[in-house]
């Protein structure tokens, strides 16, 4: 089932029927006004409430809610009292009720036709009252509205989607007041929660003996129900395809598709299995949705059900809107491969038995033949490629729900309708990529190029120092396994060497390599998650240890306090530090000195504590880091991090994750801002900060309502995704590399003086490189000091030592190559580039789109990121040596 507080659009119709009934009561009620039966019905309440308390000392206040039914004729007699009175009608309430109308009309005439005027017209009785009630207090409302304009000329109140979700949180359940229940016991003074009893309103559409309400007797609450189902997988679809084509367009990346569409269909799943749930209570048979929906369609409609078979069609092509609504043509395909499917036969596509696909022609010229023949095509190709998880009991590295489910139907052959939605959006998928088939492939080949020179690199480094003692045998082994992950999957086919050397393949029939990667790019997407989480996860971890990184944030930032290196940019830092927060690293603002500079320092790598900066306290000896107790470089990605366990597995940094956990980003997000918001300048600049940023619209509807829609969900999600991009694909590994090489330049350089101050064993090995960085700081101090006691440096300011100045024109001459590496791979790998910040003139032209060679530019990077030999390797396929 879907978390309480996703709302499918069935739930939200009746919390708007049901919050609007509510309005009626309570005004009804304010007017005096009270239906037949609802006082003694609140009486029974207050004396059942009565007698559970009785016993109890828990001083608890809790009472059961009254549930009253309002039929239609209760709403019509409330709305009539409503009118009649002197009482003004929110703008707020017609917007829910007229929210609720429009879904209402709008799945029906889906099911009736939207081509006959007179079947739209046929809409459940309820809906006609309904409307009918909404006019009345439009109009009433109206004329309020235009008595107000004359005396005090001022302008209408107009409603918004905002102030109805806050009146529907608000209404969610109704406090009425009881005039007989105190008249009842006047001689003891009622208390508040005496006084007042909470009554929750559900609205009863169907009334007995009404003979328009029979007439439409189809559209009831539970078929109704199924409607609204087809309509909600409907718009997830088409929010689906507009993900693929921005993706396509090179708006968003390929994991951000990938995990969106897979999370939709996970909402998709639990939408269907609680419909069917539903339908499997009154109807135990066989039949399925589908078919109960589209052969009452044809009957409605009054068209023959024959096959329009002259233009390939196997269902009358005078219904195909209600056959794709219903995804009949799906169903029909995933039939008629389960009846090929045998035990111990691997079925293989031979290809151009249906035709020959051909990606360049237009689609939308097609005639529904030619589309459903080209869908034939695309889904029977595929659909073997999924027989060969089960019997062969491949473990990929993850697997999207498309995978599982179409696995799962190879196994059982049993076809649902959450299948069929499924196998529609990968064929939606295809056709929106259809000009670029592999361009998902691509990418992930591209990626793994990328994912396969980092750790290459990582141990070709780790073969110049000892094994640190800090760093577990478990890291370097998880760094290995993702580089044979990229190898048997990415630079080579597993799928292809099995069926080559399976008995059960039929000889002379096996597809090409990468059949399933070519086509499935949800799959491509999934797995480049995983790859890049896991590098992220480990990276972290890697230059946490290390701690050479971060030593040199500090060093960095002290050498630009002084000339002459005020001038020293390393883009590459300034990312660093931009994902993770100056605050975190340096532990509170930047450093000013080198004092400071060693005392945070000490403080991030657990040599000392707070309490060492106390003014009594005593200076402690000089120690060295151990990789033990650093400050933790903590991910700044959490919406990313939801899904870590759910596509990546193991623990990491969102154990208990996934989509239906989102709620806890939402609340963290929520209070944040309401926090920024009070301390806003003014009213005008909070709004215009909310009309111009759509994660401030959600988190504000999620503040007043505590719910959303899947589509909005959706929606954050891709929004957070784009803004994790850069985060998720900074190069930790190439940081550690080029953090490692620089120290080392300065130790070279300055090691005399390092024997100098601190005895021959100032190095115990390679692998404690980083703490050079807490010996200049310590030296850095120790000149500070001096020069303070000779009365050096005039109105406060410090003397610069030596060795900073030295250590920062190492630093210039290693950064003028090297100091915006990670900057330029983000360049090459992410669509999003606004993050990036670097001052080189040709990077900045490029992520501003002004460049007059762009594709110069990209390849000149691209080489620097993936070496020739990994450019070689993309563009000829073949595999690095």
């Amino acid at each position: 089932m879907l978390p309480e507080f996703l709302q499918s659009s069935y739930a939200r119709y009746k919390a708007d029927t049901n919050t609007f009934a509510t309005w009626l009561l309570e005004t009804a009620n304010q007017c005096g006004y009270q239906p037949p039966g609802l006082a003694a019905a609140i009486l029974a309440v207050k004396k059942g409430n009565e007698h559970k308390s009785k016993g109890k000392h828990n001083g608890s206040d809790a009472v059961d809610p009254l549930h009253y039914s309002a039929t239609i004729k209760d709403l019509q007699n409330l709305a009539e009292v409503v009118a009649g009175s002197a009482r003004g009608v929110p703008n707020s309430v017609l917007t829910v009720a007229k929210r609720a109308i429009q879904l209402r009309k709008t799945v029906t005439s889906w099911f009736l036709g939207r081509g006959d005027s007179a079947n739209n017209k046929r809409h459940a009785h309820f809906i006609t009252v309904l409307e009918q009630i909404c006019d009345n207090l439009e109009w009433k409302a109206n004329q309020q509205s235009s008595k107000s304009d004359d005396a005090k000329q001022s302008p209408p109140q107009t409603a918004s989607e905002a102030e109805a979700d806050r009146f529907l949180n608000k209404f969610a359940v109704l406090t009425v007041e009881e005039p007989e229940l105190q008249e009842t016991t006047q001689t003891q003074p009622a208390s508040a929660a005496e006084s007042k009893k909470i009554v929750k309103v559900d609205v009863v559409e169907e009334e007995e003996g009404n003979e328009a309400a029979e007439e439409d007797s189809y559209l009831g609450q539970l078929f109704f129900k199924t409607l609204c189902l087809l309509q909600d997988l409907n718009n997830m679809r088409a929010f689906i395809s507009v993900t693929w084509a921005e993706y396509r367009d090179k708006k968003i990346d390929l994991m951000n598709a990938a995990v969106v569409t897979d999370s939709a269909l996970q909402l998709a799943r639990d939408l269907v299995q609680e419909a069917e749930a539903d339908w499997r209570t009154i109807s135990p048979g066989d039949d399925s949705i589908q078919n109960m929906v589209f052969n009452l369609a044809v009957l409605t409609r009054g068209i023959s059900a024959g096959p329009s078979m002259e233009i390939g069609l196997p269902y009358n092509k005078n219904m195909a809107d209600v056959a794709e609504w219903c995804y009949v043509p799906t169903k029909v395909l995933l039939e008629s491969f389960a009846n090929v499917l045998q035990v111990d036969h691997l079925p293989v596509f031979r290809k151009g038995h249906f035709g020959i696909y051909n990606p360049k022609a237009d689609r939308e010229r097609m005639s529904l033949g030619q589309k459903f023949n080209e869908d034939k095509i695309l889904l029977l190709s595929i659909l073997p490629e999924f027989c060969m998880f089960d019997t062969f009991k491949i473990q990929m590295p993850t697997q999207d729900m498309i995978t599982r489910g179409l696995t799962e139907f190879a196994k059982t052959k049993k076809v649902t309708l959450w299948l069929c939605f499924a196998a529609q959006i990968f064929l939606d998928v295809h056709h929106i990529m259809r000009h670029s088939t592999s361009g998902a492939f691509g990418d992930l080949r591209m990626s793994g190029l990328r994912i396969q020179k980092t750790i290459d690199d990582y141990f070709q480094l780790s073969k110049t120092h000892p094994r640190p003692r800090f760093w577990p045998k478990e890291g370097d082994e998880e760094i290995r396994m993702i580089g044979t992950t990229v190898k048997s999957w990415i630079v080579q086919d597993l799928f292809h060497d099995i069926r080559v050397h399976s008995e059960l393949a039929p000889m002379g029939l096996v597809p090409e390599k990468h059949a399933l990667f070519s086509q499935h790019a949800i799959l491509c997407g999934l797995i480049l998650f995983n790859l890049n989480m896991r590098m992220q996860f480990v990276g972290q971890q890697l230059v946490t240890k290390w701690y050479d990184v971060q030593q040199l944030a500090f060093l960095h930032n002290l050498v630009i306090t002084f000339p002459p290196h005020k001038d020293l940019r390393w883009p590459d830092m300034d990312a660093f530090l931009k994902i993770h927060g100056e605050s975190h690293i340096f532990v509170g603002s930047r450093p000013k000195n080198a004092k400071e500079s060693l005392n945070r320092l000490e403080l991030a790598t657990g040599i000392s504590s707070a309490a060492n900066f106390a003014r009594d306290s005593r200076r402690r000896r000089f120690h060295k880091p151990d990789g033990k107790n650093p400050r933790v470089l903590e991910s700044t990605t959490p919406v990313a991090n939801l899904f870590f366990t759910q596509y990546v597995g193991g623990r990491g940094p969102e154990e208990d994750g996934g989509i239906m956990n989102i709620d806890r980003i939402l609340d963290e997000l929520s209070q944040r801002s309401n926090l920024e918001s009070s301390s806003s300048s003014s009213s005008k600049e909070r709004a215009a900060n909310k009309r111009l940023n759509p994660e401030l619209l959600i988190t504000r509807k999620w503040s007043n309502t505590h719910n959303l829609d899947t589509l909005q969900l959706l929606a954050f999600l891709k929004t957070k995704l784009f803004e994790a991009e850069p985060v998720i694909l900074y190069n930790y590994f190439g940081m550690h590399k080029r953090a490692v090489e620089l120290l080392r330049r300065i130790r070279d350089k300055e090691h005399q003086k390092f024997v100098q101050y601190f005895t021959a064993a100032y190095l115990p090995d390679e692998s404690f490189i980083s703490n050079i960085v807490l010996l200049i700081l310590h030296v850095a101090d120790g000149s500070a000091q001096s020069a303070r006691a000779l009365g050096l440096g005039s109105g406060g300011s410090e003397i610069v030592s030596r060795i900073v100045t030295s250590a920062g024109d190492v630093m210039r001459e290693y950064l003028k190559k090297n100091g915006d590496m990670a900057c330029k791979e983000l360049r090459v790998f992410c669509t999003n580039k606004k993050p990036i910040q670097d001052d080189n003139d040709a990077a900045a032209a490029y992520a501003n789109g002004k460049s007059l060679d762009e594709m110069a530019y990209y390849w000149f990077s691209l080489e620097d990121v993936l070496g020739p030999k990994g450019v070689a390797s993309l563009m000829t396929g073949i595999p690095i040596a």
